[in-house]
C-alpha cells in the first residue's frame, strides 16, 4: 500500500508540473501574439545626438572626440533624466503604424564610423542597455577590412566589426556615403555642386548610396534605412529626399543643432532631422524639454 501511495504522488506531482508548463507557455503565447497598443500621441519631440570619436586618451580629445569617461556619464544622465534610446525602426513604426515610442525617447548616432566606436563605445551601449545608429563610409570600411596593422584610434570600422555589432541587435547601421565624404573636386560631401544638373547629380548620388547599401546589406544582414549627409551638406530644396527613398531610406540626418518633432502618419518628417553635435564642452541639459 506504501508503494501504491508513493506512485500515485509522483503521478499527481508530474502531471500538477505538465499542467502549470502548459499553462506557462500559454500565457507566453497569448502574450507574444497580443496586439500593440499604438500611441495616442499625434507627434513626439525627439532630440538626436551626434558622436564621432571615442578616446581612453584626454590628449586625443577635440570637437569631434570625446573620452570613454564622458561617453559613459552622458548614459548615465540619459537614464537619469528619464531618457530611453530608440531605435531607427521603432521611430519608422511610431510614423508609419503608429507603434508606442517612450515617453521621452532620444536617438543615439555616430557619424564616419571609427573604429574606436567598436572598441569602447559599443561595450558602453552594451552595458546601459542603449540603443545606437553608426553610419559609415564604406569605402573606408574597405579600406579598414583589407589593414591588418590599422591604428585602432583612428581608422574606420572592418565590415567583421560592423557584423559583430549589427549581430547584437543594439546597434544598427547607417550609411555615410560610399566615396563622396571629401570636399574635392568642387563637391562638398554629397552635396551638388555649383552648376551641375540635377540628372548628373542624381545618377552620382545614387550610384554612390546603392553601393554602399549593398555593402553595409552583406555586412549587417539589414538594408540600411538611415542616411546621414556628410558635412550636413544636402541641397536646401529637399530634392534629394527622392533619391533617398527610391533606395529604400527613411530616415536622413543633418548637422543642425535643435529638436524635432516626428508625425504619425507623416514619413517626411523622419527626413531632415536635427542633431545636437556632442562636443567636449556640450551642455546635455539643452535635449531637455
Amino acid at each position: 500500500m506504501k508503494k501504491k501511495a508513493f506512485f500515485i504522488t509522483i503521478i499527481t506531482a508530474i502531471l500538477a508540473i505538465s499542467s502549470m508548463v502548459l499553462f506557462s507557455a500559454s500565457c507566453l503565447t497569448a502574450s507574444s501574439s497580443s496586439p500593440v497598443i499604438p500611441d495616442s500621441r499625434d507627434s513626439v519631440t525627439l532630440p538626436v545626438l551626434m558622436y564621432h570619436g571615442i578616446t581612453d586618451s584626454k590628449a586625443k580629445v577635440n570637437d569631434y572626440t570625446i573620452t570613454a569617461d564622458t561617453f559613459r556619464s552622458d548614459l548615465e544622465w540619459l537614464g537619469e533624466n528619464g531618457f530611453t534610446s530608440v531605435s531607427a525602426a521603432q521611430l519608422i513604426d511610431y510614423v508609419e503604424k503608429g507603434s508606442p515610442l517612450p515617453a521621452k525617447p532620444v536617438l543615439i548616432t555616430f557619424d564616419d564610423g571609427y573604429a574606436n566606436n567598436y572598441s569602447l563605445a559599443f561595450p558602453l551601449l552594451q552595458k546601459y542597455h542603449m540603443k545606437s545608429v553608426i553610419s559609415v563610409i564604406g569605402s573606408q570600411c574597405d579600406s579598414s577590412s583589407d589593414d591588418i596593422y590599422r591604428n585602432l584610434f583612428n581608422s574606420s570600422l572592418s565590415w567583421g566589426e560592423i557584423s559583430i555589432m549589427a549581430a547584437e541587435g543594439n546597434i544598427e547601421i547607417g550609411s555615410h556615403t560610399y566615396n563622396l565624404h571629401s570636399t574635392e573636386g568642387g563637391r562638398k560631401g554629397a552635396d551638388m555642386k555649383a552648376g551641375e544638373s540635377f540628372e548628373t547629380y542624381s545618377l552620382i548620388l545614387r550610384e554612390d548610396l546603392e553601393l554602399n547599401s549593398r555593402k553595409i546589406s552583406a555586412a549587417s544582414g539589414t538594408v540600411p534605412v538611415v542616411f546621414a549627409w556628410p558635412y550636413g551638406s544636402y541641397p536646401k530644396d529637399r530634392s534629394a529626399d527622392a533619391i533617398l527613398k527610391e533606395a529604400g531610406f527613411k530616415i536622413s540626418l543633418t548637422s543642425y543643432q535643435k529638436m524635432n518633432e516626428i508625425r504619425r502618419g507623416d514619413s517626411d518628417s523622419l527626413f531632415g532631422l536635427k542633431r545636437f553635435l556632442r562636443t567636449p564642452d556640450f551642455d546635455m541639459n539643452k535635449i531637455i524639454w
